[in-house]
Formats: C-alpha cells, structure tokens, sequence
C-alpha cells in the first residue's frame, strides 16, 4: 500500500525558471483551486510519472495531452510567452512499509526516461534510470514497469491476446481503476483502459487483480487458453479420426472412429473403447488371434517345405493354384459389381438431399410469406383481361403455419437420415476399395505363383515351388498385420494423449478460487459509497437490488446501472465504484496501490443537492478510508472552513497558477540542486515529510 506525498512540475524558459509543488498527506486531501490554476495538470503529472500517458490516447512517450505551459510557451509574472526550454514532473510515493520512491520525468527532453530515487527506512538512497515504454516488462536492469511491480511486491501476471499471443497485466491497465482524469474518466466505468494491446478480458481481469484474486485470473486465463484450445482439439480429432478410418478402409474394414459431437462426448466415445475392441467388434477382425494364426501356419509351411514327404504321383498343384487364382478373380469382380451398385446409390443419395435442400429452403420460404401475411389470394384477376377468376380453379390447398412447420420438421428429418445413409455409402465405398486392394495383392502374388509353378520341372519341383510360395505369402501377410498393429497402437497413443487433454481442460469445471468472497466484498462496499455519493436510480427501496454482473459491471435488478439516472449520475457512480474497489481490496489484503485521484468530481455535479451528498460523504463516511483519496476542485469558503472542522485536510495552494516563477537564491550563493532536482531551501520540509517515519501508513 502506497500514497501520494507530493506532486511537482518544473522547468526553465528563456525568461527564468519556473516550478509548482504540491504537498499531501494521509486520509482525503481536497485540493481547491480556481479553474486555470493548473489542477489538472499536477493530475496529469501523476500519469505522466508513472509512465501511463497511453491511457490518454496518444502514443507512448508522447506529452501532447499537457498544457502548452510546460511544452512551448507560459506566461510569467515578469514576462508573458516565455520560450519553455526544458520541463519534467515529480511524484513521490511512501509505501506502508516505510520505504519511498522519486520519480522524475522529462516532459521536453528525454521523455523515454524515467528518473527513479528509492530511499530504504534506514535512509539509504539510490538513483537509476529506467526505460519508460521499451521492453518496459521484459527489462529486468531498466524497464520501469519490471522494478515499480517489484517494488509494490505485486506479481507478474499472464493474460492471453486476440492474436492467441501471450501478454501480462501493464500498469496501464490497472490506473484507469484508481486514476479518474477531468475529461474523459467520468464517462463510464475504466473509460480510460487501453485496448490496443488486444488482451482478453482485460477490463475484469483489472478489477480481480486489485481486488488480489490472482488465482482467479490464472483461472479465468486458463479457461481462455481451454477455449481456443478446444477448437485446436476439435480439428486434431477429426484429424485422428481421418488417419484412423483410413487405415481401416485401407484394409478393406468397414467400422468408422467417428469424431463427431463435442470434444467432451468424444472422449466419453473414445474412453469406452479402443481401437482394437472398435475393430473387433465392428469388422470380427482380431489382430492378435490373426497374427497368432499366421504364425502356426508359417510353422506348418516352412515344415512341409523342409521335412514332410513329397508325393511324385501328386498332379493337382497347377490346377490348384490355378483355383486359387480364379477364385480371386471371381471375388474381385463382386466387390467391382458391389462398389459400382454403392457409387450409382451415392448419387441417388446425393440428388435426393438436394431434392430436399430444394424442398426445404421452398417450404421456409412460405412459411415467412404465411407468417408475415404476403401472398395471399384473397382476390384472383387475369392479368390480361382483368377478369375475377375463382381459386379453385387452380386446386389450391390451404395449409396453417403449424402444417407447414411440421412439414419442414419432417423435410429436415429426412435431409438428416439422408445425410446419414450418405455417409455410411461414403464409408461402405472406401471399405470395398480396400478390400479390392487387398485382393488385387493377393491376386498378383497368385499370379506369381502360377508363373513359378509352371516354370518348374517335374511334379516334386511344382510341389516345392507352391509351398515356398505360400510360405513366402504367409511371411508377408504377417508383416503386413503387425505393421497394421504397430500403426493402430500409435493411433491409440494420440488417441489417449487427446483424451488426457480434454480431461485436463474439463477439470478446470473443479477448480475453486475465493474470488466469490471477495466480489461479494466489493458489491457490498459499492452499495455503501452510491447510498453516500447518491445517484437517481437508486432509492433506500431498491438500494439491495445493486449488483456486480460476471463482468463486473455495476446493475441495480436486471438493467445496468450505467443506463439509470441522469448524465451526472455516471460520475458519482465512477467514484463510487472507484472507492468501493479501493476498500475492499485493502480490507481483504488486495493488490490496489493504495491511493485513488479524482479530478474535478464536482465539476460533473454541480447542483447544490449532489454538491451536498459529497460533503455528508467527505465528513462522514469517506473521513474514515483506509485509502488515500486526492481530490482536485474548487471550494468556496464555507465549504473550505466546513470541511475543515469535520477534519477534512483541504489544501488551498497560494497564487494564481500552479506553475510560477521560481524562487532565486541569495545573492552570491550557487543554485545547488538536490537528487530529485528542487533547490534545497525549497524542498528541506517536502523531503523531511516525504520521509518520515511519522507519515508511515
């Protein structure tokens, strides 16, 4: 936890040099000024010194959203349109633990620079420069944003891109929560969050973060990578599907993986079964048993090849052989007439389900026309002679939109169950055109057979051909089977590595975090702050019915708070949510900083009756915060001096402007500047509160 200790702006012209200092304290600080003071520019000092310019729109490192006082030209007491040379802002922070930090930061110069000065409890100092915007996260020697994280000990949290790239939570996305700027921070809730590094969610992943429910965010992240990886898990199933159904039809198999459905019903699918058990119940195609047989008959081959008798009376092996061939031959040309008959019903299928397209989109169609009333034939005239002719003549049926819809029911079932039977042609045609391979190899191998059998002489050589040739066949049907068996169990290997996965992305439906608790903290402490700030739309009646959405997004019953009320009421609702995300993330050990800016709350409510509710709010409840609050607006004196006796700090910085001269030495004694760059005898009592220990928080 942090706040605030002081705000400055300096700079030298070509008329002398020039500075503004602010100092603050604990608790609320109200800070009046007339309008053209400069409130908003200390304001944007803050921004600037953190590095969160981009919040304003405008390119990193970019100071054109300040006043031309500090970037071209200010008028001065002793002169009006000074020349600015140089400039830079000043903050100083004091965490709760003593610690403090300096930042200082060029508005004309170096601007992609950060002056930082750490200054330990025992008072201990060190000075470093730090990159602003480059690499700012990555950096670990110089970028800002690596040491004020590790500074503030809050941790470095991933979030997923649009792009699918992988990001981090910036200081840029948490200000706009705390940092509330005049023109464009009361318009709606974060209306000041950076967008353009297109991360997920970043509006309620900002909110979590503060409110410390970083398990949460790694939850929620999680779930966003789940989403895009179900898609990836989808397509890789259908891809294993693919390989897996070839391999099948491949061999002439006709069983289909399928990859339809979710990726959750398919594991549930594919869990109950495996490849082998699919195979074997679909196709009666037992791998095991098949290479178990193939090995006895390999035995009883090589055998009758190298021991058993041969008979020299034996004629029958050409014609054997020769059966064998045309067998083949006759089991080729059925699966030929069977293939042709399944491509000849996969055209009908196919005409069909366009037929019914056809059908449908025509009944749809008319179903629009009866539903909006066009169409009908109340009066029927030629349209040559204009002469009244009767409906009937055209035998025209009258049909409700009921009857219709039951017809488009009935068309849609039928496209479905046609689609189906489409498939399982599709599924049956591969299956033959893999049994047709096969048989065309066993076919060619039958050939080969022949062909050595007739070249061999004598009936004992025919024997001994025909046997090497079966034995050499069987070999290879063997090598081929454990092949296919070697493929099926790399299959099986994705299928359950996929199966793994799916159950990984499904346990995150398991996983609980606190974030309920500590949403339920930060709705309670809404409702208090709009009871005390008011807003138009929200009555003691109906005061219990404010709630925080998924989204975090503030709604009073079932429409968004944002949509109620008066155009003023936006900004009591940004403070209010402001406030209320501040205490209850430092109530439950948060991860908010610890202070929270609002410049000109006023100036968007400027009735006596809301002007009223903020001073009830400022001597009443907001007097206790556990947080800084830094407002800037302007206060007429009873209000001042009201505010004061209820305890109520209320600075009322002397001058016309913020920025004026600034104050020369003594004659004859050298300008020294300290480490954050004021002149010693101006910044003796600054420093003196910034660093002690009776500032502690």
């Amino acid at each position: 936890m942090i706040r605030l200790t002081f705000i400055a702006v300096r700079g030298t012209s070509d008329k002398g040099a020039f500075e503004g200092h602010l100092n603050l304290g604990a608790g609320v600080q109200v800070i009046s000024a007339h309008n053209s003071y400069g409130k908003s520019l200390a304001a944007k000092a803050v921004a600037w010194c953190l590095g969160v310019e981009v919040m304003f729109g405008v390119s990193p490192n970019d100071a054109a959203y300040f006043p031309d006082a500090v970037l071209d030209e200010i008028d001065l007491p002793i002169a009006t349109g000074a020349k600015v040379e140089s400039s830079e802002c000043s903050i100083g922070l004091l965490h709760s633990d003593g610690r403090s930090l300096i930042l200082t930061r060029p508005v004309v110069g170096e601007t992609t620079q950060i002056e930082v000065t750490e200054q330990s409890p025992d008072g201990e100092t060190r000075r470093s420069v730090m990159q602003t915007r480059r690499k700012t996260m990555q950096d670990v020697a110089g970028g800002f944003q690596h040491f004020f994280f590790a500074w503030m000990n809050w941790p470095r949290t991933k979030v997923t891109t649009f792009r699918g790239e992988p990001s981090e939570i910036y200081l840029e996305n948490l200000a706009p929560s705390f940092y509330i700027e005049q023109k464009e921070g009361w318009t709606a809730v974060q209306a000041l969050q950076v967008s353009r590094y297109s991360q997920v969610q970043i509006g309620e992943i900002a909110t979590e973060y503060l409110l410390g429910a970083v398990d949460n965010i790694a939850l929620r992240v999680f779930q966003q990578e789940a989403a895009q990886q179900r898609a990836v898990l989808k397509e890789s199933a259908e891809d294993v599907a693919g390989r897996v159904n070839a391999l099948f039809s491949a061999r002439g198999w006709g069983v289909s993986w399928s990859s339809h459905g979710t990726i959750s019903s398919i594991a549930k699918r594919w869990r109950e079964s495996s490849l082998l058990e699919t195979l074997k119940a679909g196709a009666s195609v037992d791998l095991d048993a098949r290479i178990t047989s193939l090995a006895s008959r390999i035995v009883n081959l090589r055998k009758a090849l190298t021991t058993d008798p041969i008979d020299p009376n034996d004629l029958s092996t050409m014609a054997a052989v020769s059966q064998q061939a045309i067998e083949l031959k006759n089991e080729r040309h059925r699966l030929n007439v069977d293939l042709n008959a399944l491509k000849l019903q996969r055209k009908q299928a196919a005409e069909l389900g366009g037929s019914l397209d056809g059908r449908i989109q025509s009944a749809v169609d008319l179903l629009r026309l009866k539903s909006t009333g066009v169409g009908r034939l109340d009066h029927v005239e030629c349209p040559t002679c204009h002469r009244d002719l009767d409906p009937s003549t055209f035998a025209l049926t009258r049909q409700s939109s009921v009857e219709v819809e039951a017809h488009i029911e009935g068309l849609r079932r039928d496209r479905s169950l046609m689609k189906s039977n489409e498939t399982g042609i599709r599924l049956a045609m591969a299956a033959q055109a893999g049994k047709l391979a096969v048989i065309d190899e066993k076919l060619k191998e039958a050939d080969q057979t022949i062909t050595s059998v007739a070249d061999a002489i004598g009936t004992v050589r025919e024997q001994l051909t025909r046997r090497a040739a079966d034995l050499s066949a069987a070999e290879r049907e063997q090598d081929r089977v454990v092949e296919v068996k070697k493929q099926i169990a790399q299959l099986q290997g994705e299928v359950d590595a996929w199966i793994k996965r799916v159950d990984a992305i499904d346990s995150l439906n398991e996983v609980r975090t606190d974030v309920l608790s500590r949403k339920a903290r930060f709705e309670e402490a809404l409702v208090r702050y709009i009871r005390e700030l008011g807003h138009n739309g929200v009555t003691p009646e109906n005061l219990d019915k404010v709630r925080l959405d998924d989204n975090y997004v503030p709604f009073l019953g079932a429409r968004r708070l944002h949509a109620l009320g008066s155009a003023s009421d936006q900004s009591r609702l940004v403070a209010a949510y402001s406030m209320a995300l501040a205490d209850a993330s430092l109530g439950l050990g948060g991860l908010h900083p610890g202070f929270v800016l609002l410049d000109e709350p006023l100036q968007q409510n400027p009735d006596d009756e809301h002007r009223e509710l903020l001073f009830n709010s400022l001597t009443n409840e907001l007097s206790k915060l556990m947080f800084q609050l830094v407002i800037f607006t302007w206060l007429p004196p009873n209000d001042i001096e009201r505010l004061r006796k209820a305890g109520i700090q209320v600075i009322e910085p002397s001058g016309k402007h913020f920025l004026r001269m600034a104050e020369a030495p003594p004659p004859g004694e050298p300008v020294e500047k300290d480490e954050v760059g004021i002149a010693p005898n101006e910044a003796t009592a600054d420093q003196a509160s910034l660093f002690s220990e009776d500032d502690s928080i």
